[in-house]
């Protein structure tokens, strides 16, 4: 069970590591211009609340967030030109030494920026339909 646990901490910090690298390699204009769009789609879908596979679906509800999410960040991570790749590897993990020191503590300021988000854009709705 620990190698498990191992296994799936260290899956958890290449993938925050991965997400910052896509966000910082999108406006880096040595980044291609189908990889910038297919790593703004990965996060897109990572922060909207819809999924193509419902989450009440047994098992399979989870499938696209645990296994399609983050290989979709690695296999946007991978094909970034070396230029690219390590210039925002190197500021991703300046902002993770220096903010995300714990890995639960970024999943915390995750969830309370996405649920931020969200609200603004449910008020904005809200507001717009109703005023």
């Amino acid at each position: 069970m620990g190698r498990l646990s191992t296994a799936v901490r260290n899956r958890f910090l290449r993938f925050r590591r991965e997400i910052l690298v896509v966000a910082y390699a999108i406006p880096n204009p040595a980044t291609p211009l189908h990889l910038k769009l297919a790593g703004a789609a990965v996060i897109l879908y990572l922060a909207s609340p819809v999924d193509l596979i419902p989450i009440v679906v047994p098992v399979f509800g989870l499938l696209d967030d645990l296994i399609i999410v983050p290989w979709g960040l690695s296999q946007v991570v991978k094909r970034l030109p070396a230029e690219a790749r390590s210039e925002a590897e190197a500021r991703a993990a300046r902002l993770i030494q220096r903010y995300v020191a714990r890995p639960l503590r970024f999943l915390l300021y995750l969830v309370l920026l996405l649920i931020l988000l969200w609200t603004a854009l449910l008020w904005l709705l809200w507001w717009l339909i109703f005023s």
